[in-house]
């Protein structure tokens, strides 16, 4: 029987009971009588996320350094490092008046300081301080200046940076740098991984169900609560030409010439556009997801998406996981929160912050099941300067994965970690969980192009990306999901 405060008095009396006639029966025979243990209540634990906070960063608003010296050392710190990665890098160089040196333009920067763009990185655990470091090409005396815009990502909108103005002085000595543990990124490891389930783009079974005629499970082309998700503010109607015949405009395809699976957004135009639950939408988007296929579900190891994604202004590709809950498998209502975002680009759908190149990950956390998200957190990277060379997101094919890790000892140790290409970019203490810290929860994958696009944004311009020709539609060529055997080795620095 569980714990109950109101059985206390009970206890109470009946314990006093109890002790005076065990202190009878001692002076009966003289012999020493063990006092029983009282009930104690439960130990409880509380939730992650009322346990740690996020990190405060320190940038120092001016540095000194001697006149002269070329290597230059900004000292970044943090509060702590408990909860989550998060990165900084100097973004820009800016004149200072009357500073007297001429940092120029951005082709000139490049040119006569290094260390632009460089990240500095903090992980879970690690040391609290980075020293970002900038060498100039030319020397300078005392009294220049110039200033630093430093750029942090990862640690909320309130902390995106500073900026930091570097002085050269005569009497300026080089800073102590005290060594600071800060571990390197990890790759995935899947080569002795035991994969769970298959995934063929010419053979993949979908329904509006999540069952196949025969009654077997399927991929399904529908959220698991319906076909809008109004929540996010989306303007597209989730469709499949099985629910919405004569209206569905091929959402999900087979490729044959690229050999993927072809997610398919478009604007329908004002007067032909989709009618659902009495309402008119402007948009087609299109899902699959795994809630009913026990070979892509369980409560850890590597999900972990191949595919081309899209950069068309209001398209929004995502791969995600969510809670499965009791009925998912069945096919009924799942579970959320949890949420654990493995890839989203926004394409401006939230903010104009979005390049070619972005891509972001998240958590999404509160009481399993209850439809109220306490909080979120998260972080975005451009691939190109965490991996230089690569192309824009459209250009070609990647992978995104993540690789959940519960720690049977301690909760604060268990962990989500993100990769692009196989390549760490992030990596969280798991908070996407249940609220009592041990109940480990099933999750299920989702790959989806959502669209939200702005009242005024014609069936045209979507259609066209604008004049730009750019396509809304995902391809994918794999979803995996590895329940054991996988690994993550450290990379070169």
């Amino acid at each position: 029987m569980a714990y109950d405060p109101d059985l206390d008095p009970i206890f109470e009396g009946f314990n006093s009971q109890l002790a005076g006639i065990i202190a009878r029966l001692d002076k009966l025979d003289g012999g020493n009588v063990l006092t029983p243990e009282l009930p104690q209540p439960p130990v409880v634990i509380d939730p992650v996320w009322k346990t740690l906070g996020r990190s405060k960063i320190t940038i120092p608003r001016q540095i000194q350094v001697p006149a002269g010296q070329r290597e230059i050392y900004v000292p970044i710190s943090v509060d702590h490092t408990a909860r989550e990665s998060f990165y900084c890098y100097i973004n820009r160089l800016v004149n200072v008046s009357g500073g007297g040196i001429n940092v120029g333009n951005a082709a000139d920067q490049a040119k006569n300081f290094e260390g632009l763009y460089e990240v500095y990185r903090w992980s879970p655990g690690d040391d609290l301080t980075h020293y970002v470091k900038v060498v100039t090409r030319s020397t300078y005396g005392p009294g220049k200046s110039f200033r630093l815009e430093i750029r942090v990502k990862g640690l909320g909108d309130s902390q995106k940076g500073d900026f930091v103005d570097v002085v050269f002085a005569s009497d300026a000595q080089h800073p102590e740098m005290p060594e600071q543990f800060h571990r390197p990124l990890r790759k995935l490891v899947l080569e002795n991984a035991q994969r769970k389930n298959r995934f063929d783009p010419s053979a993949v079974a979908f329904s509006d169900s999540g069952f196949d005629s025969d009654g077997r499970p399927a991929w399904r082309s529908r959220l698991s609560h319906g076909y809008v998700q109004d929540g996010n503010q989306e303007t597209g109607l989730y469709m499949s030409e099985e629910k919405f015949p004569g209206f569905a405009q091929s959402p999900i395809t087979h490729d044959a010439t690229e050999n993927a699976l072809r997610l398919h957004t478009l604007a329908f135009p004002e007067s032909a556009r989709a009618e659902f639950d009495s309402r008119l939408f402007r948009h087609q988007a299109a899902i699959i997801q795994g809630q009913t296929m026990d070979e892509v579900c369980g409560a850890e190891g590597v999900w972990r998406m191949e595919a081309k994604i899209p950069i068309r202004r209001y398209s929004w590709p995502a791969f995600w996981l969510v809670g499965r809950g009791a009925s998912g498998a069945r096919g009924s209502w799942t579970q959320w929160p949890p949420e654990i975002d493995i890839l989203e680009k926004f394409n401006q759908s939230w903010g104009s912050a979005d390049t070619p190149y972005t891509t972001t990950f998240a958590q999404h956390y509160g009481d399993a099941g209850s439809n109220t998200r306490v909080g979120s957190f998260g972080n975005e990277i451009e691939v190109n300067q965490w991996l230089p060379g690569t192309t824009a997101l459209n250009e070609g094919y990647h992978t995104w994965a993540c690789a959940v890790v519960y720690d049977a000892n301690d909760p604060l140790k268990s962990e989500v970690t993100f990769f692009f290409d196989d390549v760490e970019v992030g990596c969280h203490v798991l908070h996407a969980r249940h609220q009592d810290m041990k109940t480990r929860l099933e999750l299920y994958p989702i790959a989806n192009v959502a669209v939200k696009a702005p009242n005024n944004y014609t069936s045209d311009q979507y259609n066209s990306d604008d004049g730009r020709g750019h396509s809304g539609d995902m391809l994918i060529r794999d979803i995996a999901y590895y329940p054991t055997g996988f690994s993550m080795s450290p990379l070169a620095r």
